[in-house]
Formats: structure tokens, sequence, C-alpha cells
């Protein structure tokens, strides 16, 4: 089984996104919550096999659902023995 880690490059697009994609000035966002964002990111990659997390749609600018991917090199992904 494979587990993705959300590294440095990672928290910088979860910031970016947030930033550019959420209702709340990214100066709301201390580093817990930013790393509340990148593990919901790391359980999706886990269950999906995709990183991504939901900015949901009364949080959004856009007033929509916006789904962020976390690109692979924002990912330390490691092959661990498992059911």
């Amino acid at each position: 089984m494979k587990v993705a880690h959300v590294n440095a490059v990672g928290m910088e697009q979860v910031s970016a996104a947030l930033s550019k994609l959420h209702k709340l000035d990214i100066s709301h966002f201390n580093f817990a919550m930013l790393h509340a964002w990148a593990a919901e990111a790391e359980q999706s990659f886990e269950n999906d096999g995709v990183a991504s997390f939901e900015i949901k749609s009364r949080d959004s600018v856009s007033g929509h659902t916006e789904l962020v991917t976390i690109s692979a090199d924002g990912l330390d992904i490691e092959e661990i023995e498992g059911d």
C-alpha cells in the first residue's frame, strides 16, 4: 500500500489554494489549520490514490465546491506493508 505525506512544496500548494479559493483571508489559517487541510489530502490519497481536499461551497469564493489536488512534487510517497 502507498501512503502520501504532504511535504513543504505541498504545504505551499495548500496555502496558495486557500489564498485563492477560500473566502477567508489566508492570514486566518494557522499552521495547525493548514496541516488539517493537508491531512485531508493525505487521507484522500489513501482512499482514492489522489491527494485532494475540498473547500465547501459555503466557504469558497466561487460559491461552488472547489476540489484542490496536491501535485506529485508536493507529496512524499512511501510503500508500506499492510492489509
